[in-house]
């Protein structure tokens, strides 16, 4: 049997955001180029810059070994994070600034590149990454809304597996977001979220080790990771749904589009959890995406476990096995959650959008996190 995932961090801080902070619905136009007189400079701390000229593509770090501490916890840990980054949630939650030089360094092939570090909290749990982007000068407040681009599962693992107390997650893709992130009039800010629960029984709990040590679950480091230039040119960005727990189908929500038609993509980030009653962690998933009544694309969220079963010294065996015939799943642990994108063009006003699942049941106890998200280009 699985263990249950501690999703409610991610799940409760992933609030609903448009890039110019407009809530709901929001639309803010930004550019894909530097400004002219931008010295690549790092603002309000953020990762080094990663020496690249403006407008090159390029690799940079964004977070480096940034713990996971317990999100049933209600005091803030002793941790003072590095330099730049700010710590919300009791230490679930992380931000940081992209400075100048990295903004120029995001091209139109953006992938987050995920390192899970294994240490306390050996069991299967939710994580992401978001942005929050804000006017010039103006430092995020943890009720800002933000918008989800990846989400992922930590593996079965602990601080004692040698090679498999790490693991790179294959490539994020987030391209869809490169033109907002690189805005150099917006002060943008990359968080991580999930969180851990590192418990007495844990494979610390008896191990000779500090408390601090044993408050950790785990830790995550992310790099950027580019490779062709982004044309200069302006982005719209708006939010139907931001990692909403939903417990019905269809799923719907509405793009408001307050300028005229406009065309571009829909990004749909969705997985089943709850373990109970035949939970949707033990189901997948035939998804139809439609706007405004029109169908755009399909997808299928079953995925074979099997591959990702290395990573997890310490997982029930069973979960990575026959997960296309009689054992199905739609998430494993230590894989990412694949994200579906598909062109669309939006009318002015309310666009209304709706996913339909099959199969449709929700069984009590269950839900399906989901962000789906509007971008242009």
């Amino acid at each position: 049997m699985t263990h249950a995932l501690a999703s409610s961090s991610l799940r409760d801080v992933l609030l609903c955001f448009a890039v110019a902070t407009l809530g709901c619905g929001g639309v803010a136009p930004t550019a894909g180029a530097p400004d002219a007189g931008d010295d690549g400079s790092s603002q309000d701390g953020g990762a080094p810059d990663s020496g690249g000229e403006p407008g090159t593509p390029a690799t940079f770090n964004v977070f480096d070994a940034i713990p996971q501490y317990g999100i049933y916890d209600s005091t803030e840990p002793s941790y003072t994070p590095p330099a730049g980054v700010l710590m919300w949630s009791y230490g679930t939650v992380f931000v940081t600034q992209l400075s100048a030089m990295e903004q120029a360094s995001i091209g139109s092939d953006l992938a987050a590149r995920v390192t899970f570090l294994a240490q306390c909290d050996n069991y299967d749990r939710l994580g992401g990454l978001f942005f929050i982007s804000e006017p010039k000068g103006q430092v995020p407040q943890p009720t800002d809304a933000r918008i989800e681009i990846t989400r992922f599962i930590t593996p079965f693992s602990d601080y004692t597996q040698g090679a498999l107390a790490t693991l790179v997650y294959p490539d994020a893709d987030i391209s869809p977001y490169a033109q907002a992130l690189a805005d150099p009039t917006r002060d943008v800010w990359v968080g991580i979220a999930g969180g851990s629960n590192p418990v007495s029984t844990d494979p610390c709990g008896s191990a000779a080790v500090s408390a601090d040590f044993k408050a950790v679950g785990f830790k995550y480091s992310v790099d950027f990771v580019s490779t062709k230039p982004l044309a200069p040119g302006t982005s719209v960005v708006l939010s139907a749904l931001a990692d909403v727990s939903e417990m019905s189908s269809p799923i719907t929500g509405t793009f408001t589009n307050p300028g005229g038609p406009i065309a571009g993509h829909v990004t749909v980030i969705i997985s089943g959890h709850g373990s109970g009653a035949g939970g949707d962690e033990y189901d997948f998933t035939v998804d139809r995406l439609s706007v405004n009544g029109t169908q755009i694309g399909s997808f299928n969220t079953e995925i074979d476990c099997a591959p990702y079963a290395k990573y997890s010294p310490d997982g029930n065996p069973g979960i990575f096995q026959n997960n296309t015939n009689g054992n199905p799943r739609n998430w494993c642990p230590g894989a990412p959650v694949v994200t579906h994108t598909f062109p669309v063009t939006l009318d002015a006003g309310a666009n209304t959008v709706s996913l339909g699942l099959t199969s449709s049941t929700v069984p009590s106890g269950s839900y399906y996190p989901t962000s789906i998200n509007f971008t242009s280009p």
